[in-house]
Order: structure tokens, then C-alpha cells, then sequence
């Protein structure tokens, strides 16, 4: 997306004019190439290549995007196959298709949602390594009767020797 960045033209920043950019793309309308905006980004119709956002995206039902998506906050209704970066929070909604590697620092998959892809957290702490299960010494032997595998006090006993 850097690449996105240096093309660029270079104004004014509109945020500290005091407004904010908003593109809306409607059901009909169709963008390929690339697109960087200093604002938020609704799409309701179909994108194919890259899009970067500051402020937030929203990919809404009915929508199809084969892009790398970046945004603040990214919201996905419709279906998107692509590399998606959110800066904040991804959401995809019950009617959401992902297919795609994301990297955020929060997401939420909602019951119904589809997603493909590997997931890499960022901005916030690292979560403790889990602890070693353990097993307690009661459990071990019924666990080798059920599966058949030697655990245990019981695999200590010697065989007898057939003569």
C-alpha cells in the first residue's frame, strides 16, 4: 500500500480544514485499479485491485471486492477475496465472505459469516503461552483402558512369560 501513499497528491489535510472525505460506490458502480482516500469508503458494488483508507470501510451486502482492503475500521457484508488490513476492528457480518490473510488488532466473525484465510493480531499484548496440561495420576489408567495405549502404573507391570 505504500506505493498508494506516494502517488498521492499532495493538499491541504482535509481533516484539519475540518472536513472528512466519504466515496460512496454504488450497486452499479464498478472500480478497477487502485484507490487511496483520506476518508471513509462505502461499497456497494464491485472493486478489483488496491484500496486504502484512513478512516473506515464498509463492504456492504451484495458487494464484491477482489482487493487488498486497508482501513480503520473494516465492516464486510459482501463477499471480499483479498488481503484485508485493519487498523482497529475487522467485522464480518453474518452475511460476510472473506477469503484472505487479515492483520488487525481486534476482529469479530459473526454467527453465519464465512472466512478462509490466516489471521495475525497486532497492536495489542501478547497473550501468555497457555499452560502444560496436566493429567491428573487418577486419569491415567482409565485413559490407557480406553484407548488401548500402555500409560501409567499400569504399563510398569511386567508381562508374565508364556513358556
Amino acid at each position: 500500500m505504500s506505493s498508494l501513499r506516494a502517488a498521492r497528491p499532495q493538499e491541504p489535510d482535509q481533516a484539519a480544514a475540518g472536513g472528512v472525505s466519504s466515496v460512496t460506490l454504488g450497486p452499479r458502480d464498478r472500480l478497477v485499479g487502485q484507490l487511496y482516500i483520506e476518508g471513509d469508503l462505502h461499497v456497494s458494488g464491485t472493486v478489483e485491485g488496491e484500496v486504502e483508507a484512513t478512516g473506515n470501510v464498509e463492504v456492504a451486502e451484495g458487494a464484491t471486492v477482489k482487493a487488498s482492503l486497508s482501513g480503520r475500521d473494516v465492516g464486510i457484508s459482501g463477499q471480499v477475496n483479498g488481503t484485508v488490513t485493519a487498523s482497529k476492528k475487522l467485522v464480518v457480518s453474518r452475511s460476510g465472505s472473506l477469503t484472505g490473510d487479515v492483520r488487525v488488532s481486534s476482529l469479530v466473525i459473526q454467527d453465519g459469516a464465512t472466512f478462509n484465510g490466516s489471521v495475525s493480531m497486532a497492536g495489542g499484548q501478547k497473550a501468555p503461552k497457555p499452560a502444560p496440561l496436566e493429567m491428573p495420576v487418577e486419569a491415567a489408567p482409565m485413559v490407557a483402558a480406553q484407548s488401548g495405549a500402555p500409560n501409567g502404573p499400569a504399563a510398569e507391570k511386567p508381562k508374565p512369560k508364556r513358556r
